[in-house]
């Protein structure tokens, strides 16, 4: 028969061992419930930077569309200003031309002079050209003094403008200029030019 003092030690133990077991079931519950936090957490945090993820890629995939549309549209506004220059320079080139063919361009420079003459209105009026033309003024003059008659003193500065070609017609004081120049005509039908080429160019 065991003694009182080993009957008492005995519960002790049985006592110690039933609490141990509780705090390792407590432990254990502990740390499951931990784990199913972490695990959770981790879940929410992994579809946060799944989201975040895609949302930066859509950033950056609109970014790099906008900016490839951006370039398309800059290299498409340069073709087109590429084959509308190439007009304006052609149209130049067939006025060089029609100034190198003196009996298409006579004629042409005898008529601008004299609207300049008629549009200025006076007696006498100072003639200028570039320097090709003062070398035709003869031929010129003649011309102009065969039409109607206004009898027009007609005068011719000796100092050569800068113009592909056509005239500046003013009165002798210079305050008053009609502008006959071939350039003043081109610039005059730029914007014309600029606007037609680029419906017949480019419209849908």
């Amino acid at each position: 028969m065991m003694s009182e003092t080993s009957k008492f030690t005995e519960d002790i133990l049985t006592t110690a061992r039933e609490r141990a077991e509780t705090i390792l079931r407590e432990a254990e519950t502990e740390t499951q419930r931990a784990l199913e936090e972490a695990k959770s957490a981790i879940s929410r945090e992994v579809d946060t930077v799944i989201r975040n993820a895609r949302a930066d890629a859509d950033a950056v995939k609109r970014r790099e569309i906008s900016e490839a549309r951006h370039r398309s549209k800059i290299r498409e506004q340069q073709e087109k200003d590429k084959i509308i220059q190439e007009v304006m320079d052609r149209t130049k080139k067939r006025t060089l031309d029609l100034v190198g063919d003196e009996a298409r361009y006579v004629p042409l420079l005898t008529r601008l002079i004299q609207s300049g003459i008629d549009e200025l209105g006076e007696k006498s009026a100072m003639i200028h050209v570039n320097a090709l033309d003062l070398k035709r003024t003869s031929n010129i003059e003649q011309k102009i003094k065969n039409n109607p008659p206004g009898q027009v003193k007609v005068e011719w500065s000796k100092e050569p403008i800068s113009a592909f070609g056509g005239a500046i017609i003013s009165n002798l004081d210079g305050n008053v200029r009609i502008v006959n120049t071939l350039d003043q005509r081109l610039e005059a039908l730029e914007t014309k030019l600029l606007i037609e080429a680029g419906k017949s160019l480019f419209s849908e």
